[in-house]
């Protein structure tokens, strides 16, 4: 019986033996829906090229700046001076003459004008001005960029001057009461537009001197009426508004007057199958003719960073409407007043310019707070050699070679 089960035995392990080289070469024949391994080894190994990877610089085919007519009637700060090229040329007035009404008949012992003067960049500085009663209106929503028309004879002081200092130290200036006294009287309107103050000469250094607007809502500029018997009538400032000018502003993105920069490039140089990896639009800051917050500005807390906005434009002319609006692509902020690189990611726009899904109109750089503050952002142009000019940089790296060669 052990004789037998042996047997038994070695038949069992002949047949299984048989079995698995059927099964071996049944896997190494040459039939079609089989594995594909036998060609890859016969071959080689498998030995792709790999894609070059490119850094790819446009030094731009323009960049020039694009004046905005622009004006900022809500600040609450008014601001006479010149400070980082920006002028701040004359301060509009109106005030609430609704109450003299109540006054009419009485003597006017002194009128005064109070403006809040709270700041002076140097309280050296003082600037020799002049006041005028405005012929035309204004409203804090208009965009002016020069004063409206105004009477040309000064308002007299009390001695007949006509022109003011104003500085740190001198912020009540005395009218001639005899102006204020036909009011009460009724002989005379009170001024119906109110009044302009303008820079009576070129200083011999320049400064700026900020006092409050009204907006700030507390010790806004007004009107005192000294009445005899001791009362006093207060007539406050009802709207008011600064009129900015870029005067030497040069290359520089600027808020609240305003300036924005336009650049234009061609990309022709990157293959059709580039795969991107990164792209940004690289500017350099020259921190020495920024502007972030005046002294004013500080004493208020408000922030010293340069909020930009950067955008493709609808149409790249800049006489079309179409361009100061179009596609946002980025928003950020920067110290302005630091020299620093600044690089703008470019993101999913450059990825739709590359592959054809939009047009190449430029991009366009401004304030994010363009009509709110008055900042500027310096830039340094092709002057400063290749490697701080803008420009646009892109990484990318071309597909890889699956023919194998070498």
């Amino acid at each position: 019986m052990a004789r037998a089960r042996r047997s038994v035995m070695s038949r069992l392990c002949i047949l299984t033996v048989i079995a698995a080289a059927l099964a071996a070469a049944a896997g190494c024949g040459s039939d079609a829906e089989g594995p594909v391994v036998g060609p890859f080894l016969e071959g080689g190994a498998y030995d792709p090229r790999a894609g070059e990877t490119v850094r790819f610089v446009d030094t731009l085919r323009g960049a020039r700046t694009v004046d905005v007519p622009t004006g900022i009637g809500q600040s609450s700060l008014l601001k006479l001076g010149e400070i980082r090229g920006i002028r701040f040329e004359a301060v509009l007035l109106q005030f609430d003459f609704d109450s003299i009404e109540h006054y009419a008949g009485m003597t006017v012992d002194s009128a005064i004008l109070d403006l809040p003067v709270i700041a002076v960049q140097d309280t050296l500085f003082h600037l020799g001005v002049r006041f005028h009663e405005l012929l035309g209106g204004f409203t804090e929503d208009d965009t002016m960029t020069a004063a409206p028309p105004y009477d040309p004879s000064p308002i007299p002081g009390p001695s007949g001057e006509t022109v003011r200092d104003v500085n740190f130290e001198r912020t009540e200036f005395a009218l001639d009461r005899s102006i204020a006294q036909a009011w009460l009287d009724g002989t005379a309107d009170p001024w119906l537009h109110g009044l302009v103050i303008v820079w009576d000469s070129e200083p011999d250094t320049l400064g700026l001197i900020e006092m409050n607007s009204q907006n700030r809502g507390t010790d806004p500029p007004v009107i005192r009426l000294l009445l005899s018997g001791g009362a006093e009538l207060v007539c406050p400032v009802t709207a008011d508004y600064t009129v900015t000018r870029c005067r030497e502003c040069g290359f520089a993105v600027v808020g609240g007057v305003a300036r924005r920069i336009f650049f234009e490039f061609e990309l022709s140089g990157i293959p059709d199958e580039a795969i991107l990896h990164y792209s940004a639009l690289v500017l350099h800051v020259d921190g020495g003719g920024g502007l972030g917050a005046t002294g004013g500005e500080l004493l208020l807390g408000i922030s010293t960073d340069f909020f930009y906005y950067l955008y493709a434009p609808a149409s790249g002319d800049p006489s079309d409407p179409g361009f100061l609006s179009g596609t946002g692509i980025a928003r950020d902020s920067f110290v302005p007043t630091l020299d620093a690189p600044l690089k703008v990611p470019l993101g999913q726009y450059m990825i739709d310019l590359l592959s054809g899904a939009r047009a190449n109109t430029g991009l366009v750089i401004q304030s994010d707070l363009e009509t709110v503050r008055v900042q500027k952002a310096a830039l340094l142009t092709s002057a400063a050699g290749d490697s701080l000019r803008p420009y646009i940089e892109i990484i990318y790296s071309m597909p890889a070679d699956f023919g194998g060669g070498r």
